[in-house]
């Protein structure tokens, strides 16, 4: 996850040595999220993570970047967001006590996706506290740009895990940086719906959800089509640069959320989308997962 204030809300601060103007990058990493595992063949590996950063390492990028260890998320954090007898189920729940508790994982929608594992609590501490602190550092002034990859956990629902997806590191990034920025933009360019972000902004006109996306039958999480709900509909050619300039559609419902759906032959990665809006406090916010 990638985040970063408007160009309009704070100039950048000259780097030491330099005469040149450059932006204040901060770099979330836990050194431990590697050691997380959802289970043999899953396709979430956060071990991904920890490549990634031996390649910033290898390649002097981290020369460039403040890296902060992310400080873990408290229960009282993610109460922000998420209720009280979800986390509390989450932060109780092990490998050796979820066969007593079957029909509560069904409850929370915890099993083959989602699965139970060990350190699944701290993993969810770690990489929310990594976005959280983020979003404060931009909301301090302290950074221009905030960097955090192990995050964007995009589908968790208030209430209950959803595609990969336990904590949803965004929707708490977003709320913090709505303490003093009056708007948020987010951009979602996973190949899946952002769709646990647009529900949880859904009836407020604070947040504008851009996703780009796939859709297709049978694919998940099976929403964002243009005739979903209160969407704006939108051009579906990978190519077609779209420009969005206000924050609520033409109908009575305020909504706060742009999807985009590509064809079945589109890649996410030939999608491009500029977004502007005229508001001089604005917090912007990139989230691309794998």
């Amino acid at each position: 996850m990638t985040m970063g204030a408007s160009p309009d809300t704070r100039p950048s601060e000259l780097s030491e040595g330099s005469g040149n103007d450059r932006k204040r990058i901060d770099y979330f990493y836990d050194a431990l999220i590697g050691n997380f595992n959802y289970g043999e063949g899953h396709p979430m590996r956060p071990h991904r993570v920890r490549l990634t950063h031996n390649l910033v390492v290898r390649y002097g990028l981290f020369q460039h970047l403040n890296i902060f260890p992310p400080k873990p998320a408290s229960k009282a954090d993610l109460n922000e967001f998420h209720t009280d007898d979800y986390l509390h189920f989450l932060s109780h729940l092990t490998p050796d006590n979820m066969q007593e508790v079957t029909s509560q994982l069904e409850r929370f929608n915890l099993g083959a996706d989602c699965p139970v594992f060990d350190g699944m609590w701290e993993y969810c501490q770690a990489y929310t506290g990594g976005s959280i602190g983020g979003a404060a550092r931009l909301n301090q002034g302290c950074s221009d740009i905030v960097i955090n990859w192990s995050g964007c956990m995009h589908h968790a629902k208030k209430g209950e895990a959803s595609g990969f997806c336990y904590v949803n590191d965004i929707v708490l990034a977003i709320l913090e940086l709505l303490k003093v920025h009056s708007r948020v933009l987010y951009i979602d360019i996973d190949i899946h719906h952002g769709d646990g972000v647009e529900e949880a902004f859904y009836t407020t006109d604070r947040v504008l959800c851009v996703s780009l996306h796939r859709y297709t039958e049978g694919f998940f999480p099976g929403s964002g089509g243009v005739d979903d709900g209160d969407t704006v509909r939108a051009p579906t050619t990978p190519s077609t640069c779209l420009s969005w300039r206000g924050w609520t559609t033409t109908r009575s419902h305020p909504s706060s959320s742009l999807s985009w759906p590509l064809r079945q032959s589109a890649s996410s990665r030939r999608a491009w989308c500029t977004v502007r809006a005229p508001e001089s406090s604005l917090a912007t916010g990139w989230a691309a997962s794998t």
